[in-house]
């Protein structure tokens, strides 16, 4: 029987080892189909954005304007221009007749416009390192709150087809970003958003790769 048992048990152990399986965390480029078909289109032409309210510290719609430019130059292979329209309403992106006429003779083209609201505020911030002295009772630090200065963006971004005016793409997308230093500037902040909306974007209209993380089993 003792040699019965400590068979059984080999052969338990032996199975069970056979069985093990391990996991391993790879990196994969998972690629994702486009919104829109922009390489159907000869020319991009980027306008200035509605804006609820104006900014004073720098020139938020110049500064928007000149970083599309720069951005789409890549992965956009046709012709980049830019066009000043006047927004008489945030209605403007449904006028269809606007934009035909503000096309004047350019066929094939889109008009990349949009609307954007840049704010800014003051929160406190409970410091992670002074949350164990606010439990400590009256030996607690005194200052356990800092002040963080708040970013935030709302970009919503619209693609017009020029002979239509219809609208071929439409999406919104906020980010926002807390800074230890008070004094941030906002056109600091401003492009620091815009560099977290960009990969929502261009995946939307280019179709980029996005990388994701997979487990895979080994035995």
């Amino acid at each position: 029987m003792k040699k019965n048992s400590g068979l059984m048990i080999f052969l338990v152990s032996l199975l069970a080892a056979c069985s093990v399986e391990t996991t391993r965390k790879v990196k994969i480029e998972m690629p994702s189909v486009p919104e829109v078909r922009l390489d159907r289109s000869q020319e991009i032409i980027v306008t200035n954005f509605w804006q609820d309210k104006e900014i004073q510290d720098f020139g938020l719609n110049q500064s928007l304007i000149q970083y599309f430019q720069d951005e789409l130059m890549r992965p956009f292979k046709g012709k980049l221009s830019t066009k000043a329209i006047s927004w008489d309403n945030a209605d403007l992106p449904k006028n269809r007749e606007f934009w035909k006429q503000a096309a004047g003779d350019a066929r094939n083209t889109l008009f990349l416009t949009g609307k954007v609201q840049f704010g800014q505020e003051l929160r406190k911030a409970l410091l992670a390192n002074e949350k164990r002295a606010i439990d400590d009772g009256p030996f607690a630090k005194e200052r356990a709150w800092a002040e963080r200065r708040n970013y935030s963006l709302k970009l919503e971004i619209f693609l017009i087809q020029s002979d239509t005016g219809e609208i071929l793409f439409q999406k919104e997308y906020q980010e926002q970003m807390n800074y230890a230093n008070v004094r941030q500037s906002g056109e600091f902040a401003f492009y620091d958003l815009l560099q977290r909306i960009k990969p929502k974007l261009f995946r939307a209209l280019f179709g980029t790769d996005k990388i994701q993380e997979r487990y895979l089993l080994s035995k």
